[in-house]
């Protein structure tokens, strides 16, 4: 947490060969999910995202878009403006390389943003409301260049190859 707390969410079996995490943050601001598989970190691991209290009358972000990616993958996340309008909203994306952007207003007091990457690398998001970043940003997003499996765990195989007879342990 924030704070330098450490805090366990709660991992739920799903019972075909994936798990779920929740967690109910204590805190506002920066924390860090670690996650591991024997010991190790799965790729991408620590996920950091930023936690805030949402009231009416102030902007705020969340979403996986504002942490991670895959190149060539829409990345998505929603920025309510409950409260505020979405008048005075802007956004920038800067990284290794240049970021199609595209919105749509919910017509719920949310805008839900996708940006596309073609390269690999940490992307600085900033959002603005008016003439002030929101809480929380600029976020800082990991994109890697690989699919899906970034994030899926690969236990291992084994091969057995028969060698010709005449070969001793010293050969």
């Amino acid at each position: 947490m924030t704070s330098g707390k450490i805090d366990k969410p709660l991992i739920e079996d799903n019972r075909d060969d994936t798990v779920s995490i929740k967690y109910d943050p204590k805190e506002e601001g920066v924390h860090e999910l670690a996650v591991k598989y024997n010991g190790e970190h799965v790729q991408g691991s620590p996920y950091r995202f930023h936690v805030d209290s949402i009231s009416s009358g102030y902007v705020t972000a969340h979403g996986p878009g504002l942490t991670h990616g895959v190149s060539g993958e829409p990345c998505v996340f929603t920025i309510s403006t409950k409260g505020t309008g979405a008048d005075g909203l802007s956004l920038a994306v800067e990284g290794p390389s240049k970021a199609d952007i595209s919105y749509h207003d919910n017509k719920d007091g949310t805008v839900t943003v996708t940006y596309l990457r073609t390269a690999p690398g940490e992307y600085k998001i900033s959002v603005r409301f008016g003439d002030k970043s929101i809480k929380g940003s600029p976020f800082f997003s990991k994109i890697t260049d690989e699919g899906r499996k970034r994030n899926q765990i690969s236990v291992g195989s084994c091969s057995e190859v028969t060698l010709p007879g005449g070969i001793t342990d010293a050969d």
